[in-house]
């Protein structure tokens, strides 16, 4: 039978190895990770993490669709502390640990932070059996807000190069909390054009053809001379009366002048007279 001391040790082993001993082990690799970016402006990947703290694993396909790999910011994406995992879309067996987040290495510099994981799966045939690495860079895109990870390439040596092996995996991230502070810069970050914005660029290309070609035609082969080069400009002129009236019908604010009927008769009258006194002036014939 054991003993009451010995009944509590093996409880105490159990409980390190299998009990919350693990994961107070991964919240400090988690801040060993975090503090060995501390390079300008702070902790660019500790800003990518606050401001979306509910995604810390992020995915991205290569550009054949061939491979996929999660990328863990400071975090874990699997068992013995996996950061950087690849997957192989054409064979689910084939899996491959590229790199840990318990042995991490930060470069900060001004526009770009290098995170590179390290202790990955080792290579079989080539890059003299070393183990994979995983490299993320960082760099600085004002207008990128928090960014997401882009396959770069596989940096791979040859066999007959692996004494001098030096392999690793290329994922490039822009994203704005990579950039240094620039005091008095100012960035001004256009949005994506929308559906409007494009019909409105393409209406706006087709009239400035429309002169265009108007106006040669009519020069070229109408010989037209100054504004009558203008393609319709009759129709263009009509138009811009009808809206200078309907401007002037609802713009404006002064009430038309009432006219009587006793005032209008005055005024037939005396354009009545002017006209006789037209013709009478006529027949007079001039003194010698």
């Amino acid at each position: 039978m054991f003993s009451r001391t010995a009944l509590l040790a093996v409880v105490a082993v159990l409980f390190k190895f299998g009990g919350s001993e693990p994961d107070q082990s991964t919240q400090s690799v988690t801040q060993k990770c975090l503090s060995a970016d501390s390079g300008v402006g702070g902790s660019a990947i500790e800003k990518i993490i606050n401001a979306n703290p509910s995604k810390k694993i992020y995915e991205v396909y290569d550009t054949n669709k061939v491979y996929r790999y999660q990328i863990g910011l400071c975090a874990s994406v699997g068992e013995d502390y996996a950061a950087v995992v690849q997957y192989n879309n054409t064979n689910s067996m084939q899996k491959y640990i590229l790199g840990r987040m318990d042995q991490v290495h930060v470069i900060s510099r001004h526009d770009y932070v290098e995170l590179e994981y390290f202790g990955g799966q080792k290579y079989n045939n080539h890059c003299n059996g070393t183990s994979r690495t995983a490299r993320i860079m960082f760099v600085c895109d004002p207008c990128g807000g928090v960014g997401s990870p882009v396959v770069v390439e596989e940096m791979v040596t040859s066999a007959k190069d692996s004494s001098n092996a030096h392999c690793f995996y290329l994922f490039d991230w822009p994203t704005k909390y990579a950039c240094a502070p620039d005091h008095g810069l100012v960035v001004v970050c256009s949005g994506k054009s929308g559906a409007g914005a494009i019909v409105v660029a393409v209406l706006l290309g087709v009239f400035v053809l429309y002169i265009i070609l108007g106006i040669i035609y009519k020069r070229l082969f109408l010989g037209a001379k100054g504004s009558e080069q203008f393609p319709h400009l009759d129709q263009w002129r009509m138009l811009g009366n009808l809206v200078a009236d309907g401007c002037d019908c609802l713009c404006r604010r002064r009430k038309p002048n009432k006219v009587s009927y006793s005032a209008g008769l005055h005024n037939k009258h005396l354009e009545d007279m002017d006209e006789s006194d037209t013709e009478d002036d006529g027949d007079l014939l001039p003194l010698s």
